[in-house]
């Protein structure tokens, strides 16, 4: 696996819809396409591959990393409007994601439901060549397995294995896919 790009300051600059990061060229810090804005709010540590395209037309992509978080984004991820991560433990998104518009990805809930409980957080891993469709959920404590699709709208409260597509409220498994071995996802 190639290395991914380390973000540890929020300061970038675009050129042409192309954004690098400040400091040395190399290709792990640069050729992320982004279109629109894109709003990262980076208090921990922020990975982003190679050739991830942030398409933020017409509502903006909000990205939140919180102190002793974790946000990984692979190379040749895309990531659609409106989309919003919120990472306060670790988020782990795979190389050639496609994430559509207004999902949010969150690894808490945030608040405490109850006086006496805490707040809930717990990781999240989405393996390579995910698809997840537009409005899904993808809550605490999840893996996405490789190859596999999140149909639009679905909220996600439980693993999905690999190569299968899913769909619902919360997501069900509705079948098996055939994905040949090294197949990416266009």
């Amino acid at each position: 696996m190639e290395k991914i790009g380390y973000l540890t300051k929020n300061i970038f600059f675009t050129v042409r819809g192309f954004w690098k990061l400040a400091g040395k060229a190399t290709p792990a810090n640069y050729l992320r396409k982004i279109v629109g804005k894109v709003f990262i709010r980076n208090k921990g540590a922020f990975r982003m591959g190679h050739h991830v395209s942030l398409y933020a037309k017409p509502l903006p992509i909000s990205i939140t990393v919180s102190p002793k978080a974790e946000l990984t984004i692979g190379h040749h991820t895309f990531i659609n409007y409106g989309v919003d991560i919120g990472a306060t433990t670790n988020i782990h998104i795979g190389n050639h994601v496609k994430i559509g518009p207004l999902t949010n990805i969150i690894d808490s809930n945030f608040h405490q439901v109850e006086p006496h409980e805490p707040v809930f957080q717990k990781p999240i891993r989405i393996e390579d060549n995910v698809w997840i469709g537009r409005q899904c959920i993808i809550l605490p404590g999840v893996t996405i397995g490789k190859n596999s699709v999140i149909a639009s709208g679905s909220i996600v409260t439980k693993d999905i294995p690999e190569n299968v597509l899913a769909a619902g409220v919360p997501a069900t498994i509705k079948r098996k896919l055939t994905i040949e071995e090294n197949w990416i996802r266009k």
